[in-house]
């Protein structure tokens, strides 16, 4: 891509935003109360509170491209995982894992994370309630009696801690309030599928202390089943409970503390042998191939995964005069424990026997905000502290050879941030951020391995007779500190030191728009390689990578407030890739590469609109990656989806004397996506894979259509609802194995269509 079209592509952008300032001119959005909907229609949209820059604003006067759901929106659009969350916004593509609901993985603008291991960092970070969620397990849940939902895109590094290179999702909870009151919802789906959800807000002094609480169950059976364990597949078991406390302990002094839990199980994800091609895939696998859109797993082993996830959070606000003081502190502990046959055969090719995940978190942020020069300057200031302790211990079994590749990494961070905002003109700002970041890490391997007597090569279950210890593969390499018998490697501890910032200029129009453009710098720590390595050159470190992005975007309100717009266009270079190499295709061996430089472009446009009492909504995402140095030059980029869109519509039609009944209807719609790299790296270079072996790691392009009919009595305070998603029961994959260096790939199915009933009581 030359540097001309380069500029060209943003340029588009900006060269737009005359006109639409100019249009802007017609409108005069007032600021209007959540209503009725007979109110939003005579006064317009209603207006968006985001704390994208850490404190309460419009999203309107936000200079970032930031998507936002309300309650009411989560409710409407069946918002209930941050797999929902993501395909209601342009450019994010959500990735499945081996391991159920309990794990995601999270793209924007085409920047990815390379795994799940906690030897990797995610790519977009989780926030909940300021708190940043190293590991997403239980993130899903977060989402229960949620005020809000934002997505953040491009690099958030300055005030959005660690590893938000690509984005960052930043929820809110609820809170409690002096008003007494809660709701009752209880629902029914086919698959069996049953739900309860309660919460119930007590004040408990007046004006200074409240409680809330909520519970919340959700299961259904198999997607899948089983015939040879003649047992479930994909179904879920979850139940999660969160309380919290408000204490206004002066007019001047918030405490705010909370507590949830999270206990759920899952049997694996539907698992099915997809790809197989006679005369070069194994052919003991013929037998297990599986049919046209077939929901029958031939898996070997169907596991129970079960998680347990708790968190503890205080939150400390007080108004010093000059300045806003918070504080937030807060625990997080995760014990998953559970398996995945991703072969999905009896033949035990890549049986996950065990996957151990324990570990907990600890954090603590301070921020002080304020203003000063007469309103002219906003400024935040802060320091974060984060340290995790984590084991993993994934224990696998391909054919005689069971593998323990346990490691247990420690992850510290520090860092220092400010950002400020200075109107130079009227209605002219000026934003600089900067954070200042120290990474250490520390590992400890303790792999093992032991050997399957050969008869029982292709047996799933082999029996405890036929199994003995192996030599420690350290040792061969001359990496062992263990005692003779033992197994062990400590390397020397790494760190890193990098300095995320942002610098931009905004744009308020008269009456209520916003043009923008900015540069941000944004970075994902490095760290150690998992333990699966045959040499000693495996184990070594890799690097931090990098993120520049240019952005300039625009954001209007016209005809009174009945249409809303939102366009953006970036370039970003992006450099020490970290990308996961399959160098070895049985035993598949993975390492994390720092893979060279890429270049990513791309824009996203979002609009609502308010038609009498239609609501309509619709969002583009267009990314155009491209590797431009390293070893995958040439082969296309994974886990991005170059063009996402989403449409939707909300009609409420009142019924006199009885109540108002509200449609919503909704359609999603990806790209193609590649799961893994469409090349390999080898000891000679770099070879394309095989067409055939390309195919079985591609997702083409889908979409998915939901639907909501709801109806609230007037007498009552009731709202009954029929739903359904995935209308047309589209059969897709949510990713793919890594065998196909094998001549051979499975892939995990993603849901079929589902639908069912609600029924919501409020008091």
């Amino acid at each position: 891509m030359s540097r001309s079209y380069r500029v060209a592509l943003i340029g588009a952008v900006a060269s737009c935003l005359p006109l639409s300032a100019a249009l802007a001119q017609t409108a005069a959005p007032a600021p209007v109360t959540p209503s009725a909907a007979a109110e939003e229609e005579a006064k317009g949209l209603q207006d968006i509170v985001v704390t994208a820059q850490r404190r309460e604003e419009r999203l309107q006067d936000v200079p970032i491209a930031v998507t936002a759901f309300g309650t009411a929106e989560i409710e409407r659009r069946q918002i209930v995982d941050v797999n929902s969350l993501a395909a209601n916004v342009p450019a994010v593509t959500f990735t499945a894992t081996p391991y159920g609901n309990n794990d995601l993985i999270l793209a924007i603008r085409g920047v990815a994370p390379g795994g799940v291991l906690p030897n990797v960092d995610q790519a977009v970070g989780i926030y909940v309630d300021g708190v940043y969620y190293a590991r997403p397990e239980g993130s899903n849940f977060a989402l229960v009696d949620l005020g809000s939902a934002e997505v953040l895109r491009g690099p958030q590094g300055t005030l959005f801690g660690r590893n938000t290179i690509a984005g960052a999702l930043n929820l809110t909870t609820n809170k409690p309030s002096y008003d007494f009151g809660g709701s009752l919802k209880i629902g029914y789906g086919n698959y069996d599928a049953r739900s309860l959800t309660g919460i119930i807000n007590v004040p408990i002094v007046d004006d200074r202390l409240a409680a809330r609480m909520v519970y919340s169950h959700a299961q259904h059976d198999g997607y899948g089943y089983n015939p040879g364990l003649k047992s479930p597949v994909a179904d879920q078991n979850d139940d999660f409970f969160r309380g919290s406390l408000r204490a206004d302990v002066t007019p001047d002094l918030r405490v705010d503390l909370s507590f949830d839990y999270y206990d759920g199980s899952n049997h694996q994800p539907l698992w099915v042998l997809e790809y197989y091609q006679a005369g070069l895939s194994p052919a003991n696998l013929g037998p297990f191939v599986a049919a046209p859109k077939s929901r029958i797993s031939q898996a070997g082993i169907n596991p129970l995964n079960h998680s347990k996830v708790y968190d503890g959070t205080g939150t400390i606000t007080a108004s010093l005069g000059f300045a806003t003081f918070k504080s937030i502190t807060a625990y997080r502990n995760i014990d998953f424990e559970g398996a995945s046959d991703q072969d999905a055969t009896p033949i035990p090719n890549a049986d996950v026997r065990t996957f151990i995940l324990r570990g907990h978190q600890i954090t603590q942020e301070v921020q002080l905000l304020g203003k000063a020069l007469g309103g002219k300057l906003d400024w935040v200031v802060g320091g974060y502290y984060f340290q995790e302790n984590i084991h993993n211990s994934p224990i696998s079994r391909v054919g005689t050879v069971i593998q323990d590749n346990s490691i247990n990494p420690t992850n510290e961070s520090m860092s220092a941030f400010a950002q400020l905002t200075y109107e130079v003109l009227p209605r002219l700002r000026l934003t600089g951020g900067v954070r200042l970041v120290r990474d250490e890490r520390r590992m400890v391997y303790t792999p093992a391995r032991f050997a399957v007597a050969a008869a029982y090569a292709t047996v799933a279950e082999a029996p405890a007779s036929a199994i003995t210890p192996a030599a420690c593969p350290f040792t061969a390499i001359g990496l062992n500190q263990a005692p003779p018998g033992g197994c062990l490697y400590r390397p020397p501890n790494i760190s890193f030191n990098y300095v995320p910032f942002t610098v931009g200029l905004d744009y308020r129009l008269m009456e209520g728009g916003l043009l923008y453009a900015k540069y941000s710098r944004g970075f994902r720590s490095g760290g150690f390689q998992q333990a699966s390595g045959t040499t000693a050159a495996f184990f070594r470190p890799f690097r931090e990578e990098e993120v520049g992005s240019w952005e300039a975007g625009a954001k209007l309100s016209l005809l009174d407030n009945h249409l809303r717009l939102g366009a953006s266009g970036y370039y970003s270079k992006y450099s020490n890739i970290q990308q996961n190499a399959v160098l070895q295709a049985s035993p598949v061996v993975i390492t994390t590469l720092n893979a060279g430089e890429a270049e990513i472009y791309g824009g996203e446009f979002e609009a609502t609109a308010l038609i009498g009492k239609l609501r309509l909504n619709g969002s583009l995402g267009l990314i155009h990656p491209k590797f431009t140095k390293g070893p995958f030059v040439g082969s296309d980029v994974p886990t991005v989806a170059h063009r996402t869109f989403n449409l939707g519509a909300d009609l409420p039609i009142a019924i006199e004397g009885a109540g108002k009944v509200t449609l919503h209807a909704d359609y999603n719609h990806q790209s193609k996506v590649f799961f893994l790299n469409t090349a390999r790296v080898t000891a000679t270079g770099t070879l394309p894979y095989t067409a055939f072996q390309i195919a079985s790691v591609t997702q083409q392009g889908y979409g998915l259509l939901n639907a909501q009919l709801s109806f609230d009595f007037k007498a009552v305070p009731l709202t009954l609802a029929v739903y359904g998603k995935n209308l047309t029961n589209e059969y897709f994959a949510g990713r793919s194995g890594s065998f196909y260096g094998a001549n051979y790939n499975s892939i995990v199915i993603g849901a079929p269509r589902t639908y069912g009933v609600s029924a919501t009581y409020r008091f």
